[in-house]
This record gives C-alpha cells, sequence and structure tokens, in this order.
C-alpha cells in the first residue's frame, strides 16, 4: 500500500515543486517506487522533467474527468523508478467544467485506488491557492508535506493551512499533516536562523531536522528540465533532499 503525500502550502514560491520533484526522485533512489501528480496548471513539476505540456496525449485533466479509468493510462516514466502524472493547458478550464459534478473534490482519489499497489509513494504537488485542485489533492492523501520559506512571514500562513486541513478531514478523517519542512534558508542571515528557531520552538518535532538551503544549482534544475540529483548531483541542494528522503522514511516507519 502506497503512502500518499500532498505537498501544500497557500502560498507561492515556497520551493513546494521542487521539493516534489527533488524528494520524488531522492526516495526512487533508494529503491523506491514513487509516482507524482502534477494537478497545478501551471504545470512546473511537468516541466521541470523536461516534458512539454502542450505536447501529451494523456494527462492529469484526463483522469480528473474520467477516473473511473483509472490514473495509468496518463502516466509516463520521467526518471529511474519515478512516473509522472503530468498537468497540460487543458487543466485550467477543467475547475469550471467540473462545477457541477457531484464528489468533484473525489475525483483524483478514485482514480488512484488501482495505483496504491503499485507504487510505494505517491507525492501530489498541487497550486498553492485552495480549490478543486487543492482539494483534489488533499482528500486523496494520507499526510500532508508543509514546504515553509525561512522568512518573515513564514508562519503567518499557517493557520490558513491548518484550517483547510480541518475542512477536509471531513470527507477524509486520517489527513494529517506529515511534517513541516524549511526551505530556502540563508545561513548567511541572522533571520534565517530566528525564523527557522520560532518554527520549531511553535510545531516541535512536526518540523523535519532537514534544512532545504537556498542553492543556485537547484534554481537552475528546472530550467534545465532536469531533477537536481542529475543536474548537480554534488551540490548542497541535492545532499539535502537525499537527507530529507532518509529522514521521512525513517519517520514514517517508526
Amino acid at each position: 500500500m502506497s503512502r500518499v503525500i500532498a505537498l501544500a502550502m497557500q502560498k507561492g514560491g515556497v520551493g513546494k515543486t521542487t521539493t516534489a520533484l527533488s524528494l520524488g526522485t531522492a526516495l526512487a533512489a533508494r529503491g523506491r517506487r514513487v509516482l507524482l501528480i502534477d494537478i497545478d496548471p501551471q504545470a512546473n513539476l511537468t516541466q521541470g522533467f523536461g516534458v512539454d505540456p502542450s505536447q501529451l496525449e494523456y494527462s492529469v485533466y484526463e483522469v480528473l474527468l474520467n477516473p473511473e479509468r483509472g490514473s495509468a493510462f496518463a502516466t509516463i516514466r520521467v526518471d529511474d523508478g519515478v512516473d509522472l502524472i503530468p498537468s497540460s493547458l487543458l487543466l485550467a478550464g477543467a475547475e469550471l467544467e467540473l462545477a457541477g459534478r457531484v464528489g468533484r473534490e473525489l475525483l483524483l482519489r478514485k482514480a488512484l485506488r488501482a495505483a496504491h499497489e503499485t507504487y510505494d509513494y505517491i507525492l501530489i504537488d498541487p497550486p498553492p491557492s485552495l480549490g478543486l485542485f487543492s482539494l483534489n489533492a488533499l482528500a486523496a492523501a494520507h499526510r500532508v508535506l508543509v514546504p515553509l520559506q525561512l522568512h518573515a512571514y513564514a508562519l503567518k500562513a499557517m493557520p490558513q493551512l491548518e484550517q483547510t486541513i480541518d475542512l477536509v478531514r471531513e470527507i477524509n478523517p486520517d489527513l494529517a499533516i506529515g511534517g513541516i519542512l524549511c526551505t530556502l534558508a540563508d545561513r548567511r542571515t541572522s533571520l534565517s536562523h530566528e525564523i527557522e528557531r520560532q518554527v520549531r520552538e511553535r510545531y516541535g518535532s512536526l518540523v523535519f531536522q532537514t534544512v532545504i538551503p537556498m542553492n543556485i544549482k537547484l534554481a537552475e534544475a528546472p530550467t534545465a528540465g532536469m531533477p537536481i540529483h542529475r543536474y548537480a548531483p554534488g551540490s548542497a541542494g541535492a545532499q539535502a533532499y537525499r537527507a530529507l528522503a532518509d529522514e521521512l522514511e525513517s519517520r514514517l516507519t517508526h
């Protein structure tokens, strides 16, 4: 049975998509079978693997419209041990298309039933805004991984996310925060250290010990259409995501 993790923070620019891509490939490097799902109309996760969202035969759009077909038909192999259900340009209009559909927030969960037997991990990358796609991601997930950028307003977005998770528990009672990940840490500044201290003080053991640093190679890798472990395997960013994969697995198995 797979572990389904939604990466969520109702704020952009926190390293959410980078974490989905980099953590997914780091888990695969440990021998895990990984499925990544790009349910964001911006399709940044899809493009991060060098996939052109305008050239796809099938995508998450078709999965949401036809959940009874499952998800395998829209799945592509993007790296060793890593499959992807990509996003596409069509997804932008899907929210309106599905507006009158009964159970529309459960479409992804329904489509993934068979995938649970195929993968060890399913990581879902939704948009930063609360809407139908984010609700589908949270309704399908067992745990939420929260990327939190270490800047002055880092903690302000957390109450809204926690309220959203409480709301989704009405249809997914077991949903819980599986971990908070400090991202884009600038170790040269006292502010970054102070915000990290505040985050750990408030959320304790929920916060991963691993911290993702600001790293130029991490920023460059998506533009090259490559995961960080291929673009710059020795970089601080790649090392941090390998450490996160270790820590996540340790956390989930104890």
